[in-house]
């Protein structure tokens, strides 16, 4: 929410959990706790059911947002990022993800271990 101050109206703060299983987060232009305003969220919902963490990879999260459900004619562009290794890639409509730098094909057993991995403090 704008100015840091979350608002009774948005929907709670989603995070990835391993004790729940929540190994994926989906964000289009509509908040999760209202009705889908278009189809690409209970589309792409329905897609991830039937998906498994071990198929994840930049290519695989890549192959999702520009198939079919999510990627539409006012895609602009789409990101992907690695957090646990630091691959981050922008990707415009008319192009296709390249293979990606080393530190992105990190494979997913290695990922896992650094699953929600503790932070470092930030020093100020």
């Amino acid at each position: 929410d704008r100015g840091g101050v979350h608002e009774p109206s948005s929907p709670s703060l989603m995070r990835l959990s391993k004790e729940n299983s929540t190994w994926h987060l989906l964000q289009t232009n509509d908040d999760v706790n209202g009705l889908p305003k278009d189809p690409r969220r209970p589309l792409e919902m329905w897609k991830l059911s039937g998906s498994v963490q071990s198929q994840v990879s930049p290519e695989w999260v890549f192959s999702q947002m520009h198939g079919f459900a999510l990627k539409n004619t006012g895609t602009v562009f789409t990101w992907i990022a690695v957090p646990a290794t630091g691959f981050h890639k922008t990707v415009l409509p008319n192009e296709t993800l390249v293979q990606p730098e080393t530190s992105a094909m990190i494979g997913t057993a290695t990922l896992a271990q650094t699953f929600l991995a503790p932070r470092r403090a930030m020093q100020l």
